[in-house]
């Protein structure tokens, strides 16, 4: 997942997997008090990305309680040799939200609709911690800023995936392209991006 990865290198992820994964049992065991605290924890990043790919801030906060509501009847689900519960929540958030994108409505969008004119990865909400926002936008600016230095075409098809939630054979369809183009210019991508973030101290 393009997003996650980016925010993961840039230090959006937080060091807590054991203390999350003692949570999903709590919470496996009926315990809502855990469900709290996962949502104290991750409300504000996963309405940022579900606003990112749809835009529309009454539908992001539906669709966000729907993955805590989810989380919750599902947490039976969750594998922790799968990954780490931000993953499992994160993978929800952006399902729900492509689920939106690939409604009739979205697909009677232009073919041009992918065009980047300002590649904004900031995190969305009403009542932000003064603190937490500085401490979130800086790390927004450290990952614009390497987005900033791929190539057009790199950044375009990262963009696409994530904020169209298309496949790699989708984007190709989308932007007349081959296909193993497309799978080069996400693996360069992500490869820069990876250089570029790993050492990043926020």
């Amino acid at each position: 997942m393009i997003i996650q990865f980016l925010l993961y290198v840039a230090g959006f992820a937080f060091q807590s997997a054991d203390e999350e994964r003692e949570w999903m049992k709590q919470i496996q065991s009926g315990n809502k008090l855990y469900l709290s605290k996962l949502y104290n924890r991750y409300h504000r990043i996963l309405y940022g990305m579900i606003y990112n790919v749809i835009r529309t801030k009454e539908e992001s906060e539906d669709l966000l309680q729907e993955v805590f509501v989810q989380a919750w009847e599902k947490a039976d689900q969750y594998d922790p040799s799968r990954g780490t519960v931000y993953s499992f929540l994160v993978t929800m958030a952006r399902n729900k939200a492509i689920d939106v994108t690939r409604s009739k409505a979205y697909k009677n969008q232009s073919k041009e609709d992918h065009i980047i004119n300002d590649f904004t990865l900031e995190l969305q909400h009403d009542n932000p911690n003064p603190h937490e926002e500085i401490e979130l936008h800086e790390r927004a600016v450290k990952v614009r800023e390497a987005l900033s230095q791929l190539k057009k075409d790199e950044r375009e098809v990262l963009y696409i995936s994530y904020f169209h939630g298309l496949s790699q054979s989708e984007i190709a369809e989308k932007i007349s392209i081959p296909l193993g183009t497309v799978k080069y210019r996400m693996r360069q991508g992500m490869i820069k991006l990876r250089d570029m973030l790993a050492d990043t101290a926020i």
